[in-house]
């Protein structure tokens, strides 16, 4: 099986989405130039940086696409599959009919060299015709049928649990290597979050003889898949979507790598400092309209605060009916 996420895969989203959104980006300008030359911009200019990032970005969303319809079809035909139903249509006699006629025709002393095919479909009809393991087949996988020591639904799933928690265990352990290197820094909160609820989904399918909502949805689109190859196909679209996000993070929010904390307070203090002289000398213009009238001590007490607040003029109705009537003046003096 392939799978969009794997090792292949993740090379794939470290070096392919750049390369490609460069060569589309090209192909598209070379359209434009023919239709609409004065569409192109030229290189460097903050426009041909737009069009790079909205290519880069259209990319990574086919590429996501592809690596959700790769992971779909690397999973391969299903038991349900080799015996010709689906899950949301089986039946034990269609079924039965089905393995019979197709064992028939796979039997190594009609068809030799079909000896592997032979036993795979015998072992699906095996799992599919037993209620308890048809059960652990759909939520949890064929690995879990594979207990010699089972006999019961309960028995299945809690020798699965392991496994199945384990690969969660491992993302954990991932996303936190990724934190301690500084490598995918954006959705690191909702990885964590993404992880527990697809932990929590496989639980919940383990242990309720009712697919979850969400899967029963799915089976809309994919109605030839079981709840666990569903919740499979989900998992990968988790991490191809989390390696995206943080492809085209820094696209859509550039950042500078040399950014630091120390240089962000400094350049706050700067900016603090700006509104600060912005701010006083604001004021200042203002107190010289009132130089020669009764309320310039109550626009220092007043005044003052609420321009440093951003607020509107004060609450007292005789300093904005006086101060109303000081500006308009000096408007219409400077006109």
């Amino acid at each position: 099986m392939s799978y969009g996420g794997g090792l292949g895969g993740i090379i794939g989203w470290m070096f392919l989405p750049q390369l490609v959104a460069t060569w589309t980006l090209k192909i598209v300008h070379a359209l434009l130039s023919r239709i609409a030359p004065g569409a192109v911009p030229r290189a460097n200019t903050p426009q041909h940086q737009l069009h790079q990032r909205l290519a880069y970005v259209f990319v990574i969303v086919m590429y996501f696409a592809y690596s959700l319809w790769e992971t779909e079809r690397g999973l391969g035909d299903n038991y349900y599959h080799m015996l010709g139903v689906t899950p949301a249509s089986f039946t034990e006699g269609q079924t039965r009919r089905n393995f019979r006629k197709i064992s028939l025709v796979l039997h190594p002393d009609k068809s030799p060299g079909t000896e592997r095919q032979f036993i795979m479909v015998q072992h699906a009809y095996k799992v599919l015709s037993n209620p308890v393991l048809r059960f652990v087949y759909n939520h949890a996988g064929a690995e879990a049928t594979k207990c010699q020591s089972c006999s019961s639904v309960s028995d299945f799933m809690l020798a699965a649990i392991p496994r199945r928690m384990g690969l969660y265990i491992a993302y954990v352990m991932g996303n936190a290597a990724l934190q301690v290197f500084r490598i995918a820094r954006y959705g690191t909160y909702w990885r964590y979050i993404a992880i527990a609820s697809f932990a929590a989904l496989e639980l919940i399918m383990m242990a309720s003889t009712r697919d979850p909502l969400l899967i029963r949805i799915l089976f809309w689109v994919m109605p030839h898949r079981t709840g666990f190859e569903v919740a499979k196909i989900l998992q990968q679209a988790m991490v191809c979507f989390f390696i995206g996000l943080n492809q085209i993070g820094p696209q859509l929010i550039p950042y500078e790598n040399n950014v630091n904390t120390l240089s962000l307070a400094k350049e706050l203090v700067k900016g603090i400092g700006k509104v600060k002289a912005e701010v006083d000398g604001n004021i200042k213009r203002t107190a010289a309209i009132y130089h020669d009238t009764g309320l310039k001590k109550l626009l220092r007490k007043q005044f003052q605060k609420e321009m440093q607040l951003g607020a509107t003029l004060g609450s007292n109705k005789e300093f904005q009916d006086e101060y109303s009537t000081k500006l308009n003046n000096e408007r219409i003096k400077s006109v």
